[in-house]
């Protein structure tokens, strides 16, 4: 239950905004284990309406979307400004009015807000609001009638989303306030590099990553670099493999660049997939399925 008049809820979706859905759909089908969700569709809902299409990877559906042809709209404007990339987090809720009204209550800025003639509704909570996380909430016309997801076949997980913030604190305590949200580990200092301190929660079913700046005077402060540059917001994605050197090697073979590859000090390797190749999404890949989750770093 969400802590607003015992709202339910759960994780739907991450959303990345790209120029070619079938490029976007096709390079995650090519190197990791995926499933369809939704075939391609058209939506009018937003201001210039746009395309969209979701996968499953690892039992998470990851959303892809596009502009409609001739039309500018918001992912044109998002594009130009940001380039490709992460664009937000969907969460499916039961009543989403509660939700709404003590959201404003606090001041925290809620948009586009509609109401579809089959009884579904939906809004976004402000970036500026949620640590640069924009944040979609979504009424079903059943909450108690969920689209079934795949079993988890053992190949691959969406683990988590990381966050780059100047405060964990307050973040954390953003989703605290509003979702249903359990601390998987407090705010520590990552133990095989220390260049970033990082904490995780569980938010409605979906596991989120929240990276700070040690400190001041560190050479090596890549969360300070993004946050003066970019701001706060989604920093990368992370996914378990099982065949990690198979995905490795066809990664490497079709010259997608790989960086920071090494071996933790669990023994688990991982590399990050440069956001150039992987529509502007910097994809972080784990070995070792099963393996302890909650410290990942």
């Amino acid at each position: 239950m969400s802590p607003v008049s015992g709202v339910r809820m759960r994780f739907d979706h991450v959303s990345i905004a790209v120029a070619s859905i079938d490029r976007g759909v096709a390079f995650f089908e090519r190197y990791f284990p995926t499933r369809p969700r939704h075939a391609r569709e058209l939506s009018e809902q937003a201001q210039g309406g746009f395309q969209w299409q979701d996968i499953y990877l690892g039992g998470t559906a990851l959303e892809f979307i596009e502009e409609l042809p001739g039309r500018e709209s918001f992912i044109t404007r998002f594009i130009a400004r940001h380039g490709e990339g992460l664009h937000h987090l969907s969460y499916e809720v039961d009543r989403i009015d509660p939700m709404i009204a003590a959201l404003k209550a606090d001041g925290v800025r809620v948009a586009d807000e509609h109401t579809f003639p089959d009884g579904q509704k939906t809004c976004f909570i402000s970036p500026r609001a949620a640590f640069g996380v924009l944040i979609q909430l979504w009424q079903p016309i059943d909450y108690d009638a969920p689209t079934p997801r795949p079993a988890d076949d053992g190949r691959a997980r969406f683990d988590h989303v990381a966050i780059a913030v100047r405060e964990i604190g307050p973040a954390m305590e953003f989703f605290r306030r509003y979702f249903p949200a359990e601390v998987v580990n407090y705010p520590m200092r990552s133990s095989s590099q220390g260049n970033f301190v990082l904490a995780h929660l569980d938010v409605a079913g979906f596991k989120l990553e929240f990276l700070q700046s040690p400190g001041p005077n560190l050479e090596d402060d890549f969360v300070r670099r993004f946050v003066d540059r970019y701001g706060e917001g989604m920093h990368h994605v992370t996914i378990d493999v099982r065949d990690f050197e198979a995905i490795a090697g066809r990664l490497k073979a079709d010259g997608v660049r790989l960086v920071g590859l090494e071996t933790n000090w669990r023994g688990e390797r991982q590399f990050f997939i440069s956001p150039q190749s992987a529509m502007g999404t910097l994809v972080q890949v784990w070995d070792g399925l099963g393996g302890p989750a909650a410290g990942r770093e």
